[in-house]
């Protein structure tokens, strides 16, 4: 029964474009997808980058043209390295569900890809606002705030990743 949460959320558009609560072209432009960045220099913004990976389990929002919007942004920053491209689909997911955990943590690695780290440092706030027990969370944090210079405060949150990640508590 793996296609039974894709059957229900296709089931769930569908109902809502047939009664009038999106439309069909939001939802086209939130799926479309450009061809995938190819050869050497794809990340063109040099110094240190970060990677996210997202297990689908992990994506838990009430909305279903949130998670929509979250998966583009992701494709477009992770696989297209399309990263200002990537932040207006972060937010709108963010407006439509403001409670979207990863969505944060996905925006907050796309504003450290951006080197705009103070906004990174923001949306990891309000990830850890939503879910302070987690661990990546803590650890990208802290990342960021090293690479602003803030050595303290970044090793403050890299013990903090390190003690929910040892007492299992990591995600």
């Amino acid at each position: 029964m793996r296609s039974a949460p894709f059957l229900v959320t296709f089931l769930i558009l569908v109902s809502l474009i047939a009664a009038g609560c999106l439309f069909w072209e939001e939802i086209a432009l939130a799926v479309s997808i450009p061809a995938p960045i190819t050869g050497e220099g794809s990340y063109q913004y040099g110094g240190t980058a970060v990677a996210i990976s997202v297990k689908s389990e992990d994506v838990s929002t009430h909305s279903p043209l949130a998670q929509i919007l979250f998966f583009k942004a992701l494709a477009l920053s992770t696989q297209y390295a399309e990263y200002n491209e990537s932040i207006p689909y972060f937010d709108k997911a963010l407006t439509v569900d403001e409670n979207f955990t990863v969505a944060w943590v996905g925006r907050g690695v796309t504003f450290h890809n951006l080197h705009r780290y103070a906004e990174a440092v923001s949306s990891y706030d309000r990830a850890l606002a939503l879910n302070g027990s987690d661990a990546t969370v803590w650890q990208l944090k802290g990342i960021t705030l090293n690479d602003m210079g803030e050595e303290s405060e970044a090793a403050e949150c890299t013990r903090s990743a390190v003690a929910l990640a040892t007492a299992g508590k990591g995600k």
